[in-house]
């Protein structure tokens, strides 16, 4: 009788996206880029060959297409299989931790497969760093009907400095600036004021940028904060800012990073607080279990449940924000 127990902590430790990656014979399919590998999305089947991104050393995907997928092994074959996040635990069990299948690290019989990251060193990349960007973009549009779409107040739109661009690189999409703890300038994200278009991302970051390295909002925190309160994207940060909440961070996605844990932990300090306001689904509730184990012992952490309300934190009503933290 096969064994139904799976230890997620323990998957996700002995098992890597580059396992994984070869499982689904996908290695000669992606190209090298910097810390990363990319592609086509084989969850979605896109054809654009930039819209999915594997980080090997933090052991993550992403995909910027349609699916919008992203997440540790568990996700992918979650979203790869069809399946539920136990039920592709045990697929993983099954593959890699049973019958005498290698542990992470050693060689298999798909080593060949491996050759088009042959030269990815991550200990070569050293500390992520963002630097400073040399322009600022001054003609961005507020009064875009984005805005007033996804109740975003015209004064939240000019504290964040958001605005619809009509040029360059970010040309009809919203631009959002982004700056490192430190107040500096270091990239804008782009988003789409509606649906994408067929194989486009619904944000779009630039090439090189280290999202890893960023808590979105952090720059703006008071010394001495007592509360943080973590979510996963920009909007939920607009709206519990205007709903009486300046001290909401976002993670720019649904895992917490090494640097940003560091980051959050040093603004905090010993005695700090952070809340974990992720989304309602799969990757929101993995992502409050890897952050509560992540977290505590550094501050006091408090996982909130947003489910009987909600899917995610922007959805919710002032009061309610104000009931769950």
């Amino acid at each position: 009788m096969a064994d139904n127990w799976v230890d997620f902590k323990d998957i996700k430790a002995k098992v890597t996206m580059e396992m994984v990656l070869g499982h689904y014979g996908l290695l000669d399919k992606l190209k090298k880029s910097g810390r990363s590998l990319v592609g086509a999305c084989p969850i979605h089947k896109g054809t654009n060959t930039r819209q999915f991104s594997v980080n090997l050393e933090k052991n993550v995907f992403i995909c910027f297409g349609n699916c919008q997928s992203g997440g540790n092994v568990l996700n992918f074959v979650e979203k790869m299989e069809k399946v539920s996040l136990r039920e592709a635990a045990l697929l993983l069990k099954k593959w890699f931790l049973e019958s005498g299948a290698p542990a992470a690290g050693t060689k298999t019989r798909s080593e060949p497969e491996k050759t088009v990251i042959s030269d990815y060193k991550a200990s070569d990349q050293g500390k992520l760093v963002n630097p400073p960007l040399k322009f600022e973009l001054k003609t961005l549009n507020p009064d875009h009907p984005f805005f007033a779409e996804r109740g975003i107040l015209p004064e939240t739109v000019k504290y964040f400095g958001l605005g619809f661009c009509s040029k360059g690189l970010l040309k009809g999409l919203i631009a959002i600036p982004i700056h490192n703890q430190a107040g500096q300038l270091v990239a804008y994200a782009g988003r789409w004021p509606g649906d994408p278009p067929a194989e486009e991302p619904k944000y779009k970051l630039p090439p090189g940028f280290a999202k890893a390295a960023v808590v979105y909002n952090l720059n703006r925190q008071k010394k001495g904060e007592e509360v943080f309160i973590l979510v996963e994207s920009f909007l939920s940060v607009f709206i519990l800012h205007q709903a009486g909440f300046p001290n909401a961070l976002a993670l720019m996605g649904s895992s917490l990073s090494e640097e940003q844990e560091a980051l959050i932990v040093a603004a905090l300090g010993p005695g700090g607080k952070a809340a974990l306001l992720f989304d309602a689904d799969d990757s929101g509730r993995l992502c409050t279990q890897e952050s509560l184990s992540r977290l505590s012992g550094k501050v006091f952490v408090k996982a909130i449940d947003i489910s009987p309300f909600a899917k995610k934190p922007h959805q919710l009503t002032p009061e309610q924000i104000k009931a769950l933290i």
